[in-house]
């Protein structure tokens, strides 16, 4: 008996204190995806990368918000969001510790944004912030004023409404009505 204290002495505790204690993860630990609300554009990137489908990016019912779920049930730690998240709004934790008692309901993030309305037909077609976050790229760009207020004119019209709008340019050749 008194041998095996030595042994434990000499090359250490081998278990760790986990239920009573953290268990340490190493840096490139992949956990559970955490979503920071204040980040997200709502471009739909993470749910069309998301090989299980545990994110899904849509309108509700009648189109008045953004919906952006996620279902750490269906996750399969892989990163993808993680990686095509352009504003960092996805980041994957050390968590790891993901059982829920009754309710499966625990699992679920969500998160609404408010949609961006065409100015031609008044249909929602994107959110408000993917619009200001893609019109702050266009500034960095470096274009001069009256090009940049092209820019913000044209995009917030619906992708239906600009191809009707290039349908007729091309057919009559008139130039592009912006209401």
């Amino acid at each position: 008996m008194m041998r095996i204290f030595d042994i434990n002495k000499k090359y250490g505790v081998a278990t760790h204190e986990y239920p009573f204690k953290p268990y340490p993860v190493s840096n490139n630990f992949r956990g559970r995806p955490k979503y920071k609300f204040s980040l997200c554009i709502g471009c739909a990137s993470c749910g069309v990368a998301c090989p299980p489908n545990a994110i899904s990016v849509k309108f509700n019912d009648d189109k008045s918000k953004l919906v952006w779920e996620f279902n750490a049930g269906r996750c399969i730690f892989c990163g993808r969001c993680d990686e095509v998240c352009p504003t960092g709004a996805i980041r994957l934790s050390d968590e790891f510790e993901l059982a829920v008692r009754f309710n499966k309901d625990d699992l679920i993030q969500r998160g609404e944004l408010e949609p961006e309305l065409c100015t031609s037909c008044g249909k929602p077609f994107s959110t408000k912030r993917l619009v200001k976050h893609g019109f702050d790229r266009l500034k960095l760009a470096g274009l001069n004023e009256a090009r940049l207020e092209q820019a913000k004119i044209y995009m917030k019209i619906c992708p239906e409404c600009k191809q009707q709008n290039a349908i007729k340019n091309i057919t009559t050749g008139q130039e592009m009505e912006i209401k």
